[in-house]
Protein backbone atom coordinates (compact mmCIF):
# COMPACT_ATOMS: atom_id res chain seq x y z
CA UNK A 1 0.00 0.00 0.00
CA UNK A 2 1.49 3.45 -1.24
CA UNK A 3 2.24 5.38 2.25
CA UNK A 4 -0.44 8.31 2.31
CA UNK A 5 0.78 12.01 3.31
CA UNK A 6 -1.75 12.50 5.85
CA UNK A 7 -1.10 8.46 7.56
CA UNK A 8 2.89 9.71 7.45
CA UNK A 9 2.61 12.71 8.94
CA UNK A 10 -0.43 12.38 11.72
CA UNK A 11 1.42 9.15 12.55
CA UNK A 12 5.29 10.73 13.02
CA UNK A 13 3.32 13.38 14.44
CA UNK A 14 1.52 11.14 16.97
CA UNK A 15 4.99 9.36 17.74
CA UNK A 16 7.10 12.45 18.64
CA UNK A 17 3.92 13.79 20.94
CA UNK A 18 3.99 10.33 22.41
CA UNK A 19 7.68 11.11 23.69
CA UNK A 20 7.90 14.82 24.42
CA UNK A 21 4.70 14.38 26.41
CA UNK A 22 7.27 12.20 28.82
CA UNK A 23 9.59 15.50 29.11
CA UNK A 24 7.66 16.89 32.03
CA UNK A 25 7.69 14.28 34.38
CA UNK A 26 11.51 13.08 33.66
CA UNK A 27 12.34 17.02 34.03
CA UNK A 28 10.49 16.53 37.57
CA UNK A 29 12.41 13.79 38.47
CA UNK A 30 15.82 15.58 37.73
CA UNK A 31 14.97 16.92 41.44
CA UNK A 32 14.11 13.41 42.87
CA UNK A 33 17.02 11.73 44.64
CA UNK A 34 20.05 13.46 42.99
CA UNK A 35 18.81 12.60 39.54
CA UNK A 36 20.44 9.30 38.83
CA UNK A 37 17.06 6.92 38.08
CA UNK A 38 16.21 9.42 35.46
CA UNK A 39 19.10 9.46 33.43
CA UNK A 40 18.63 6.76 31.54
CA UNK A 41 15.42 8.12 30.98
CA UNK A 42 17.21 11.69 29.66
CA UNK A 43 20.04 9.39 27.29
CA UNK A 44 16.63 8.03 25.71
CA UNK A 45 15.18 11.73 25.59
CA UNK A 46 18.64 12.98 23.68
CA UNK A 47 18.49 9.88 21.63
CA UNK A 48 14.87 10.31 20.16
CA UNK A 49 15.30 14.28 19.88
CA UNK A 50 18.93 14.04 17.96
CA UNK A 51 17.85 10.19 16.08
CA UNK A 52 14.31 11.04 15.34
CA UNK A 53 13.05 14.55 15.70
CA UNK A 54 15.91 16.10 13.72
CA UNK A 55 15.77 13.63 10.62
CA UNK A 56 11.76 14.29 10.92
CA UNK A 57 12.37 18.08 10.72
CA UNK A 58 14.74 18.15 8.47
CA UNK A 59 12.12 15.81 5.73
CA UNK A 60 9.66 18.39 6.84
CA UNK A 61 11.44 21.77 5.35
CA UNK A 62 12.41 19.53 2.18
CA UNK A 63 9.36 18.57 1.04
CA UNK A 64 6.42 20.03 3.05
CA UNK A 65 7.39 23.76 3.71
CA UNK A 66 8.35 24.16 0.14
CA UNK A 67 4.74 22.85 -1.00
CA UNK A 68 3.31 24.78 1.48
CA UNK A 69 4.81 27.95 0.07
CA UNK A 70 3.55 27.18 -3.04
CA UNK A 71 0.63 27.28 -2.30
CA UNK A 72 0.42 29.95 -0.01
CA UNK A 73 2.11 31.76 -2.75
CA UNK A 74 4.72 33.21 -0.60
CA UNK A 75 8.18 32.28 -0.21
CA UNK A 76 8.71 33.58 3.05
CA UNK A 77 5.08 31.78 4.40
CA UNK A 78 7.04 29.19 6.51
CA UNK A 79 9.72 31.61 8.13
CA UNK A 80 8.45 31.30 11.44
CA UNK A 81 7.98 27.80 11.71
CA UNK A 82 11.91 27.33 10.49
CA UNK A 83 12.75 29.82 12.91
CA UNK A 84 10.91 27.63 15.56
CA UNK A 85 13.44 24.53 13.54
CA UNK A 86 16.64 26.57 14.09
CA UNK A 87 15.42 27.61 17.79
CA UNK A 88 14.63 23.65 18.64
CA UNK A 89 18.15 22.74 17.07
CA UNK A 90 19.60 25.20 19.22
CA UNK A 91 18.03 23.50 22.65
CA UNK A 92 18.42 19.97 21.37
CA UNK A 93 22.32 21.04 20.85
CA UNK A 94 22.49 22.53 24.68
CA UNK A 95 20.29 19.32 26.01
CA UNK A 96 22.14 16.87 24.09
CA UNK A 97 25.25 18.19 25.90
CA UNK A 98 24.00 18.83 29.37
CA UNK A 99 22.99 15.29 29.07
CA UNK A 100 26.25 13.95 27.85
CA UNK A 101 27.81 15.21 30.92
CA UNK A 102 25.87 12.61 32.78
CA UNK A 103 27.85 9.78 34.17
CA UNK A 104 25.76 8.06 36.61
CA UNK A 105 26.39 9.91 39.49
CA UNK A 106 24.10 12.30 41.39
CA UNK A 107 23.11 15.16 39.47
CA UNK A 108 24.20 18.33 40.71
CA UNK A 109 21.65 21.11 41.60
CA UNK A 110 22.74 23.34 38.96
CA UNK A 111 23.06 20.87 35.87
CA UNK A 112 19.86 19.49 36.86
CA UNK A 113 17.91 22.77 36.98
CA UNK A 114 19.79 23.68 33.69
CA UNK A 115 18.74 20.10 31.96
CA UNK A 116 15.03 20.76 33.47
CA UNK A 117 14.84 24.27 32.12
CA UNK A 118 15.58 23.27 28.86
CA UNK A 119 13.54 20.04 28.86
CA UNK A 120 10.26 22.12 29.42
CA UNK A 121 11.42 24.53 26.84
CA UNK A 122 11.46 21.96 24.18
CA UNK A 123 8.17 20.11 25.24
CA UNK A 124 6.24 23.44 25.25
CA UNK A 125 7.94 24.71 22.26
CA UNK A 126 7.55 21.15 20.25
CA UNK A 127 3.78 21.15 21.27
CA UNK A 128 2.67 24.46 20.10
CA UNK A 129 5.04 23.61 16.80
CA UNK A 130 3.80 19.94 16.22
CA UNK A 131 -0.10 21.65 16.61
CA UNK A 132 0.56 24.51 13.99
CA UNK A 133 2.32 21.68 11.34
CA UNK A 134 -1.07 19.92 12.14
CA UNK A 135 -3.11 22.75 10.41
CA UNK A 136 -0.75 23.62 7.94
CA UNK A 137 -1.18 19.55 7.15
CA UNK A 138 -4.45 19.84 6.49
CA UNK A 139 -4.29 22.54 4.34
CA UNK A 140 -1.49 20.18 2.12
CA UNK A 141 -3.49 17.02 1.99
CA UNK A 142 -6.95 19.54 0.92
CA UNK A 143 -4.51 21.21 -1.71
CA UNK A 144 -2.46 18.47 -3.36
CA UNK A 145 -3.33 15.81 -5.84
CA UNK A 146 -3.33 12.68 -5.17
CA UNK A 147 0.14 11.90 -6.95
CA UNK A 148 1.87 15.13 -5.37
CA UNK A 149 0.81 13.98 -1.81
CA UNK A 150 1.87 10.21 -2.59
CA UNK A 151 5.71 12.38 -3.41
CA UNK A 152 5.36 14.15 -0.15
CA UNK A 153 4.83 10.91 2.05
CA UNK A 154 7.55 9.63 0.39
CA UNK A 155 9.72 12.14 1.07
CA UNK A 156 8.53 12.56 4.41
CA UNK A 157 9.36 8.68 5.16
CA UNK A 158 12.26 8.62 7.78
CA UNK A 159 12.85 6.13 11.05
CA UNK A 160 10.72 7.28 13.79
CA UNK A 161 10.93 5.40 17.07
Amino acid sequence: MTPTLPGVAHEHHARILASVNQFPAMADALLENGGVAVQPELTAARDFLNGTLLPHMAAAERSIYPELERMLQNRHSMTPLRREHEEIRGMISRFSSLVGELHGTSVALPRALAIRRIAFQLYAMLKIHLAEEEAYLHIVEHGVTEDAGEILAAAMEHPIG
